[in-house]
């Protein structure tokens, strides 16, 4: 994960503290400081995510911390590739969230629709962060995204 990221994340979870509301708006827990055992580089790159932060709550995207996220590998086995290909990392309004483990790239897959087998792809993990989850994009993927108060949070601190 790059320092700037990084930057981002210490700058909001700094604003997620001093905002009374702030557990609604979004929710940051400190990073796992445990060994991390992974053979595989593009999921060792989220485990260097969980470093930063165990887990976290953005608006509508969620990120599993490390203690759990081996429990959600299920939602893998109804997407083509299964567990071969995938390793979820989270969900999107409660849709799965994984990494492809070839391509390194963020999908989305929407359980029980044709467009599962294609899934949404979201680029790159660090763009993905940099552009969706802390930027602009998160409007084109989350309806209603004005009325969203991490939307309006990430307008507020410049970075939406």
């Amino acid at each position: 994960m790059n320092e700037a990221l990084k930057e981002i994340i210490n700058r909001i979870k700094q604003e997620l503290h001093d905002r009374p509301d702030g557990v609604i708006v979004g929710e940051i827990n400190n990073g796992f400081k445990g060994d991390m055992m992974t053979d595989n580089p593009v999921v060792y790159k989220y485990f260097e995510f969980l470093k930063e932060t165990n887990g976290a709550s953005f608006g509508d995207i969620d990120f599993y911390d490390y203690d759990r996220i081996l429990k959600y590998q299920f939602r893998v086995l109804s997407i083509p590739g299964g567990e071969d290909k995938w390793f979820c990392i989270g969900q999107i309004l409660y849709e799965p969230m994984v990494l492809n483990k070839t391509d390194s790239k963020v999908y989305r897959f929407y359980q029980g629709f044709e467009s599962s087998i294609s899934g949404t792809c979201f680029g790159y993990f660090d763009d993905f962060l940099k552009d969706y989850v802390f930027g602009k994009k998160y409007a084109d993927i989350i309806p209603n995204a004005e009325d969203d108060e991490w939307y309006q949070l990430l307008k507020k601190i410049k970075l939406a």
